[in-house]
């Protein structure tokens, strides 16, 4: 119970402070009926408990798997099994990723079906799959982060040259939420299992790092070689999805409990059999650690379904409800700042923020302390979210406007950064656009598209998730080349006391 606990006050920490920004809203901008208002409060409980429970899982069943697995892998000596297994594994545990099937979900709703949800799953997750595999390659070969994130990006920008506006919107957003609540741990665990079968060599501790940011690499990819593929050209006249009022209070929470337990049921199912695989095959863990995982992944399912039923039962429809009356009834800025400090709450609040500002403080031996990197990383998705809400209003602005240069910025960081920043930097990506992102404020965003005249849902609607995502990769690495400054000034500093 100690652990549930701990992850019970966790996630209290993430919601809570978004329920609280609603029903401040609620009494001073935008009421809110008030069956949705206590329907949007149900849906936080179930959220804060179910991610609790499902985090609880995380840590008992899918962190272990990461961890045994990545070692047991190299052990073999076998490179096409050790790649094959980086396939399987990326595959799988994106495949079970609940901020994707919350974006997916979205994402087949808003184009009519035109993007099936498990269709974009399973693409996100091949992607996902190959890029981990590649990761496995860079760890044994020993080949630099920044090289292979380099080429990645390079192939991602071209092709996003043959994409609609839509799917560039789609893809960047799938990078951010495929690297979420499991995905995060569970590749983090993979490559530090790896990386802790070189202690003592001078890569150990920058090989740790790079996996999570190249998962994200691999959603994109493969969204947009689906979009190469498909040609899409007709997502511009799909309509905005209406919220329709339920017959009963509970109708939005009870209609979805059974979808939702099978489709949680079928996102956990892989992971429980390759790890069963795995354990014959490979592994051969004592029967009491095995039990362990296995009650692991039945607290995941248990907590994916009540994340999955809070999400659609009533938080993302308030969220939808409060954009749009915000565009309809206030100035554009009184929207805008409201983004803008969802954004700042957002960071704050999540814990995991929290473990990575101590993270870049450790890394850095005190000299960027974890309160710089706190306030920056609130400032900058701050911004992030605030330049959503101006996208919706600026007519013409795309998400490429404000990706390509950034992107650009990005990778010119990490020719002067240190290795090991610009891994914790890409992985952080996924910590910063944890649940919120996926579901709050995105419907945030989607309520402000979808109300405003020039707006197009589909292309100002989506993006959130991928500019959250982006802040982590520039504040970071700027803490990196800070680090990098200062520690040449004592360099130099040490040298010249030598000298005297």
């Amino acid at each position: 119970m100690g652990l549930f606990t701990e992850k019970l006050k966790e996630m209290g920490a993430s919601v809570i402070p978004i329920t609280l920004f609603v029903v401040l809203l609620h009494f001073t901008l935008t009421p809110v009926p008030i069956d949705d208002l206590w329907r949007f409060i149900i849906g936080a409980i179930l959220i804060i408990v179910g991610l609790g429970i499902f985090l609880a899982g995380v840590d008992l069943g899918a962190t272990p798997i990461g961890e045994q697995s990545g070692s047991a892998l190299v052990k073999t000596n076998n490179m096409p099994l050790l790649l094959f297994g980086g396939l399987m594994l990326g595959f799988i545990i994106s495949f079970a990723e609940p901020d994707l099937h919350v974006l997916s979900i979205q994402v087949e709703q808003f184009t009519a079906n035109a993007i099936g949800r498990w269709q974009m799953v399973l693409v996100v997750s091949l992607g996902v799959g190959a890029m981990v595999m590649v990761g496995f390659w860079r760890l044994v070969k020993r080949v630099r982060l920044r090289t292979v994130l380099w080429i990645a990006y390079g192939v991602i920008f071209s092709l996003a040259l043959f994409n609609s506006p839509e799917f560039h919107a789609f893809a960047f957003d799938a990078s951010g939420s495929t690297t979420g609540a499991i995905t995060t741990p569970f590749l983090l665990a993979l490559a530090a299992g790896i990386a802790g079968l070189y202690e003592g060599e001078a890569e150990d501790a920058r090989d740790r790092y790079g996996m999570v940011g190249l998962a994200s690499a691999g959603a994109i990819l493969a969204m947009l070689l689906q979009g190469v593929i498909n040609s899409p050209t007709s997502y511009q006249e799909i309509g905005v999805v209406q919220d329709l009022a339920p017959a009963s209070f509970l109708q939005p929470f009870t209609e979805t409990i059974g979808g939702v337990l099978f489709d949680s049921l079928f996102s956990i199912a892989p992971l429980a059999i390759v790890f069963i695989i795995f354990q014959f095959a490979v592994l051969k863990l004592k029967r009491r650690s095995a039990s362990r995982i296995m009650i692991g992944l039945l607290y995941c399912y248990i907590g994916l379904s009540l994340f999955m039923i809070g999400a659609s039962g009533g938080f993302m429809r308030v969220g939808r409800y409060i954009a749009s009356q915000l565009v309809l009834e206030h100035h554009p800025l009184v929207t805008i700042m409201a983004g803008f400090f969802l954004g700042m709450l957002t960071v704050i609040a999540e814990p995991a923020v929290h473990v990575l500002a101590d993270s870049v403080e450790d890394s850095t031996g005190g000299t960027v302390p974890r309160k710089l990197t706190l306030l920056s990383l609130a400032i900058g998705v701050a911004f992030s979210i605030a330049l959503a809400m101006i996208r919706v209003y600026v007519d013409g602005l795309m998400l490429w406007h404000i990706l390509l240069p950034a992107y650009i910025i990005i990778m010119i960081m990490s020719y002067f950064t240190p290795d090991l920043f610009i891994g914790i930097a890409f992985d952080a990506g996924g910590v910063a656009s944890g649940p919120m992102a996926a579901t709050f404020i995105l419907a945030f965003a989607q309520g402000a598209a979808g109300s405003h005249a020039t707006a197009n849902v589909l292309i100002d609607g989506f993006g959130v998730v991928a500019l959250v995502a982006m802040t982590p990769l520039i504040t970071i690495q700027t803490m990196g080349l800070i680090y990098k400054h200062r520690h040449k000034k004592v360099q130099k500093a040490t040298s010249n006391e030598d000298a005297d």
